[in-house]
């Protein structure tokens, strides 16, 4: 079967629930990690200082995600949402590689969660399908 023929299939249960599912996992832990900066736990003060990032900067940021997830979970702007979502989690990763943290424990977790955001998207959106086909 080609990638078009299967971008065309309809789109199946198990695809649909899948989807969610990582959408769902991604939105657990952005709702924690806004929650914290939000309510200004003095960790995430702390976090932030490690990092070089200025004091007080934790609740823009907070902010900030609240803002890209939403995005992301509103179907008209999830595309957008997306994309802001890999930005922000390759700044992330950025600011991690400047303090000379590990790889795949804090370097590379943001680029996960953008994985598991696009993954979901793709999952769920046959538009999203049809615009980023899986070639074999």
């Amino acid at each position: 079967m080609t990638a078009i023929a299967a971008t065309n299939a309809p789109q199946g249960k198990a695809m649909t629930i899948a989807g969610w599912t990582l959408t769902g996992l991604f939105t657990a832990f952005m709702a924690f990690d806004v929650g914290i900066k939000l309510i200004r736990l003095p960790i995430v003060e702390q976090t932030g200082a490690t990092l070089g990032l200025p004091p007080g900067s934790g609740f823009a940021i907070g902010i900030l995600e609240l803002a890209i997830v939403a995005l992301y979970l509103a179907r008209p702007t999830a595309v957008l949402g997306a994309i802001l979502v890999a930005a922000l989690m390759g700044g992330t990763c950025a600011v991690h590689f400047v303090n000379g943290n590990p790889l795949f424990s804090h370097m590379l977790f943001g680029p996960y969660l953008a994985a598991f955001a696009w993954g979901g998207l793709w999952l769920r959106e046959p538009e999203v399908r049809r615009l980023v086909p899986i070639r074999r």
